[in-house]
């Protein structure tokens, strides 16, 4: 599996808020759950979309790899879906809502890896089973809309397990849940990443989401990461002031290993 690596990057929106990220040196390891966290306004979900290149209007200096191939736009947008996945903030806008999911997945499918027709249908079914639908026909012949957005999750989630990619990057997944939600969501991410034997990098806010669902942490503060390590570390020796006045604010704990 093929590292991640940042070297020197830095990113910047000219026409709008400027400077986003500075300089920024990490490498992100395969085979691991790295959650990359900071408050709003930090820089995290512009250096995922960064990854994968959904940075509209954007100044990309630095060099950002993959492996020993430089992501050019052109390598973003042939790994983008296939290798690399990108599971954006709000679900309903990874799907297309005016086709069905059956279409979105056949579709996905056959531009992937060539599959169609009843074998295409058959690892549709498998995958949607997989994360727990008991009632496959409805949800294929459903349009995004009709689906709760726990379902739409899972619907993406599923989309990936079909595809297989080598990485998953998910923006904010437990973004406005409650706690309840963010264990389901908790167990979804687990579950897949079990699934898939993959990596995943996880943005979020959320502090006792990273800590439990990753197992590499990488803190960033105003466009800058000024603490990284694993996540037992990272949580229970914070070197950076931000780091401890991030878990000093940290609400009581929802998650635990069950």
């Amino acid at each position: 599996m093929k590292s991640i690596a940042f070297n020197n990057v830095k990113i910047s929106f000219p026409q709008e808020q400027g400077v986003v990220i500075e300089q920024l040196n990490t490498v992100i390891q395969p085979q691991h759950i790295t959650a990359i966290i900071g408050e709003s306004g930090s820089g995290k979900s512009v250096l995922g979309k960064s990854i994968v290149g959904l940075l509209n209007r954007a100044e990309v200096t630095g060099a950002i790899s993959y492996g020993d191939m430089a992501l050019t736009s052109e390598v973003q947008q042939y790994l983008r879906g296939k290798e690399i996945f990108y599971i954006p903030q709000d679900p309903a806008t990874a799907l297309n809502p005016s086709l069905v999911i059956r279409e979105q997945m056949e579709d996905t499918l056959y531009f992937h890896q060539l599959i169609q027709g009843n074998i295409a249908l058959e690892k549709i079914k498998q995958e949607l089973l997989a994360y727990d639908f008991d009632d496959v026909e409805r949800i294929l012949s459903s349009y995004p809309a009709q689906l709760s957005g726990g379902m739409q999750q899972r619907v993406i989630c599923a989309l990936a397990s079909v595809i297989k990619p080598q990485w998953i990057i998910a923006d904010e997944p437990t973004k406005g849940l409650d706690a309840i939600a963010r264990k389901s969501v908790y167990r979804l991410f687990l579950s897949m990443q079990e699934h898939l034997k993959n990596s995943m990098i996880i943005i979020t806010h959320d502090l006792d989401f990273a800590e439990h669902i990753s197992d590499y942490i990488i803190v960033m503060e105003k466009g800058r990461i000024v603490e990284e390590g694993s996540t037992k570390e990272v949580m229970q020796n914070p070197t950076s002031e931000y780091m401890q006045s991030l878990l000093a604010s940290m609400p009581k704990r929802m998650i635990h290993h069950e």
